[in-house]
């Protein structure tokens, strides 16, 4: 966990853990699941599958709005909404929308979605987005970290509190391009700029996403 303003004399990135954190899950639920008795349909799981780590996809692959899940308790309506959640796929609130879109996002782009009550009648205050985004970058020291697991196909899962957290270093090439985007070899975490994590930090608005710093060496 990161202090508000952080500063470093050494360049970094950060991992963003809350789009998966337990805390941050809502059990929000498209309605052709809800009309099939809770049975997401596969095509929204696919679409889930393939947001959550890493594939581009376009605004038709997501559902135009969803509603609170009446087997999950609380309701998610009557949950705070954090600032990045997920309920499978990534989404933000609108403040942490505007400042994402305000930087590079590359090969991404911020989908409105609609959240109602069950009533199907009242909406939720707020605007909501989900995020998708495609942007790959190959910057793992994999050598110089350490708290990570190896899973299928050369992808790491990263300890994020056990046993304590992880310590992952990367290349100068994780500072070029845009300022999100998932590493080759990690899976299901993201990652962010320092710039776009201090501007997130301005607004106050970074708690939510469960940052992690990760300085960045040069190859000298």
């Amino acid at each position: 966990m990161t202090k508000k303003n952080e500063q470093t004399s050494e360049p970094c990135i950060w991992l963003v853990h809350g789009h998966i954190d337990p805390s941050n899950a809502r059990a929000w639920r498209a309605l052709e699941t809800l009309e099939s008795g809770g049975k997401t349909p596969e095509p929204i799981l696919k679409s889930m599958r393939q947001s959550s780590v890493g594939w581009f996809l376009p605004r038709d692959r997501f559902p135009e709005a969803l509603f609170p899940s009446p087997d999950q308790f609380p309701l998610a309506h009557t949950e705070r909404t954090a600032q990045i959640f997920s309920n499978g796929f990534i989404m933000l609130a609108s403040e942490s929308a505007e400042v994402v879109r305000s930087f590079d996002m590359g090969e991404g782009a911020l989908y409105p979605v609609r959240l109602w009550h069950p009533d199907r009648e009242t909406q939720v205050p707020g605007d909501f987005f989900y995020l998708s985004q495609g942007n790959k970058k190959d910057a793992f020291l994999r050598e110089r970290s350490e708290g990570f697991d190896q899973m299928a196909q050369d992808m790491l899962s990263v300890h994020w509190r056990r046993p304590k957290p992880a310590k992952l270093v990367f290349s100068k090439e994780a500072l070029g391009g845009p300022d999100l985007w998932w590493d080759e070899t990690i899976y299901g975490d993201f990652f962010i700029s320092d710039r776009l994590k201090s501007a997130l930090d301005e607004r106050d608005l970074s708690a939510d996403w469960h940052f992690m710093r990760c300085p960045v060496i040069s190859d000298d």
